[in-house]
């Protein structure tokens, strides 16, 4: 099968951490493991100016969004992390419709604060997916990434689409270190019990509008 994803570009549209001095341990896992999931990497151009510049230039993260997607040469756009404030690109994005003359289908990929980011191209009609972002998962400390968030993300960038969602066998605790000496150091994990049914029948159809609520 002719894996459907070559170029991946990576932007900073909530928080600019990608591009601080202290995360550098795990950009470069994260590039050796895209790379070696025969992937080509591109770092937009305002992506890696760090914290202070992206804070105070949210137009920089709105130019890194519309250049990727009128980009022909980029086959998906993948957050780097989530924050809280990628609401500040709206009006660079849709004052003037900018938004609307650069998309064009193609794989959208982030979680978190980047919810705001999926809910402004499904106003436009453009399906995308919420899950793994650059920072969190790609770059994961452990030896590889983990198995479940592996799984999904591969299965992505070799078809393009996600055929079904089944829950994680198992949960993480979240880690108290992020710095060079816990590379290589395992999680501590859980045995998960599934999908909890809040309410309403188990089996029911429609389309998925996922998101975090806090956003």
């Amino acid at each position: 099968m002719v894996q459907k994803v070559k170029t991946v570009a990576i932007v900073s549209l909530s928080s600019g951490v990608l591009g601080e001095d202290f995360v550098q341990h795990e950009v470069k896992i994260g590039l050796e493991r895209l790379r070696r999931f025969g992937l080509e990497v591109k770092f937009m151009e305002n992506a890696l100016k760090g914290l202070d510049y992206l804070k105070e230039h949210p137009e920089k993260r709105a130019e890194d969004f519309l250049q990727a997607f009128s980009d022909d040469s980029i086959d998906m756009i993948l957050c780097a992390i989530g924050g809280e404030d990628t609401y500040r690109l709206l009006p660079y994005l849709f004052e003037e419709g900018q938004l609307e003359k650069a998309v064009k289908q193609k794989i959208f990929l982030g979680f978190s604060d980047t919810t705001m980011n999926h809910l402004m191209l499904h106003k436009l009609g453009i399906k995308s997916f919420y899950g793994q972002a650059f920072i969190p998962d790609i770059c994961e400390l452990e030896e590889e990434m983990l198995p479940y968030s592996e799984k999904y993300f591969l299965e992505l960038i070799q078809s393009g689409s996600i055929r079904s969602i089944e829950p994680s066998p198992i949960w993480y605790e979240e880690r108290t270190d992020f710095g060079p000496k816990a590379i290589g150091t395992k999680r501590v994990s859980h045995e998960n019990e599934g999908f909890l049914l809040l309410q309403g029948s188990p089996v029911f159809q429609g389309e998925i509008l996922g998101g975090c609520i806090d956003t």
